[in-house]
């Protein structure tokens, strides 16, 4: 019988080899930077804040400060975006250990190994190209969920109400690191420790509630605070709050999807572990005809990330946050001898898998037409200035193509805001007017003739060039 290290040994081996085909954004294996704006933009962000840039002030983005500091310190190793693929090596490396372990407070070490494996199909669907928010919590997120669920097993089984204090400080931990990254993606954990909370206060633990909760902020602190701190110290705190918590209130509060648009194939392989662990939740509740702390965990845990994600963006990486579940659900369907409905299961993330591999195929070949053609576009003015040049509307993986620090902090993405965002405009044209970079590419390609910053082109600019069949026009300082 194979040892439990030698496993653990093979899907470290398995965690690189993911990393490697998946994350096409960072991985060495493909020759662009991607297609997606998310990724660049945390790597431009993490770059120069590694030479010494504070981001907001200098370089600004929505997403909060933990991102950025894991780019800027993959960048701190290497200079390169390897680094960054480094780290995101040695995080699902950690992530698939902690669900291996879970799968063996069900099931042998070898079941154990291949239900890890098939969970990677499923996690490959969401992946959407690496270095996303939510892939830097799925280690914590997976440890907090495997301590849930052994306490959960010792409360039922053995009687055990008292809930071990050391895991409420790594519950906080995770609340602060997504309140500094996006907060949604502690929702299925935070519903999770208010099932563990009711719990305590119902069976009278009062001293470990107190406990419990005591640790819960200490942790919580322990990875809030520092980031905090760091920017109250660079005059930048202000900067912070509003682009992480005010600016993208507004921005999610005004989001919305349509399941015509994205498919409901997508819908449901993005989100498959919050709609399995809510059906197991039921399943189990209606088979006991009682409503248990392990049927609440299962379906709160499940349905109320579900629920933000009906009314978000629909975009699939957010389904990572519920990654963990799997390892839950998958468990209890074994356990309880639904070999159909885990073999269904099975057989939709093994297709969702395959999809995603071919679609890797096809990356590996992609050449990213719009920065090709930016760049060609720009080489045609020789007294281009890029110490003081800014892309407007632009692919963001310019920027890491050219080698370029942008001149102004809203450097991509700059009419995204504008229909959700009420300050938006005002807080754009600000920007722009203060800082007034010598050169400006614009791209009207999404905003037409009606761009925020059209009465600022028109007073302090002059068109040195165009290019009307990629919609690309050259601006310099009058």
């Amino acid at each position: 019988m194979m040892k439990k290290g030698y496993y653990e040994f093979g899907l470290l081996v398995v965690a690189w080899l993911f990393v490697t085909v998946f994350s096409y954004t960072t991985s060495p294996l493909f020759h662009v930077w991607g297609n997606t704006p998310d990724s660049p933009i945390f790597q431009i962000v993490g770059k120069y804040w590694a030479e010494g840039d504070v981001p907001y002030r200098d370089l600004w983005d929505m997403k909060g400060p933990y991102i950025l500091f894991v780019n800027a310190l993959g960048y701190a190793l290497t200079g390169t975006k390897t680094g960054v693929f480094v780290l995101q090596g040695i995080s699902l490396c950690l992530t698939l250990v902690v669900i291996f372990r879970t799968f063996l407070l069900r099931l042998p070490a070898a079941g154990a190994f291949l239900l890890t494996l098939l969970s990677l199909c499923g996690l490959s669907y969401v992946y959407e190209g690496g270095n996303m928010t939510e892939e830097y919590l799925l280690f914590p997120l997976s440890l907090s969920f495997y301590y849930i669920l052994r306490w959960v097993d010792a409360y039922e089984e053995g009687g055990v109400v008292r809930h071990p204090v050391r895991c409420a400080f790594l519950y906080g931990m995770v609340l602060g690191l997504s309140l500094m990254s996006r907060l949604t993606n502690a929702l299925g954990l935070c519903s999770a420790v208010a099932v563990i909370a009711v719990t305590l206060l119902r069976r009278r633990e009062y001293r470990n509630f107190w406990a419990n909760a005591g640790m819960f902020v200490l942790g919580f602190g322990a990875t809030s605070v520092p980031f905090v701190a760091y920017f109250y110290s660079h005059a930048a705190l202000r900067e912070m709050w509003e682009a992480t918590f005010l600016f993208a209130l507004g921005y999610a509060g005004n989001a919305g999807m349509s399941l015509s648009e994205i498919g409901i194939h997508y819908f449901v392989l993005s989100y498959l572990n919050s709609i399995l662990i809510v059906a197991v939740g039921v399943y189990v509740a209606c088979r006991s005809r009682s409503l248990s702390v392990r049927t609440c965990l299962y379906f709160l845990s499940g349905a109320v990330p579900f629920l933000w994600f009906c009314q978000g963006n629909g975009y699939g990486h957010y389904g990572m946050i519920v990654y963990p579940m799997f390892a839950w659900a998958a468990g209890e369907l074994l356990g309880r001898r639904l070999r159909l409905a885990f073999a269904v299961v099975s057989l939709a993330v093994m297709v969702g898998a395959l999809s995603k591999v071919r679609f890797m195929c096809t990356m590996y070949h992609w050449d990213n037409e719009e920065v090709r053609a930016c760049r060609r576009f720009l080489e045609q003015e020789p007294m281009l200035d890029y110490t003081s040049f800014v892309a407007y509307g632009c692919d963001p993986n310019l920027y890491l193509e050219l080698d370029v620090h942008p001149a102004v902090p809203v450097f991509s993405l700059q009419e995204m805001g504008r229909e959700r965002i009420p300050e938006w405009t005002d807080f754009l044209l600000s920007m722009y007017a203060e800082k007034q970079p010598r050169w400006m590419l614009v791209c009207r390609d999404m905003g037409g003739d009606s761009l925020i910053i059209e009465p600022l082109l028109a007073r302090s600019y002059r068109q040195v060039s165009s290019d009307p069949v990629h919609h690309l026009e050259l601006y310099r300082k009058r």
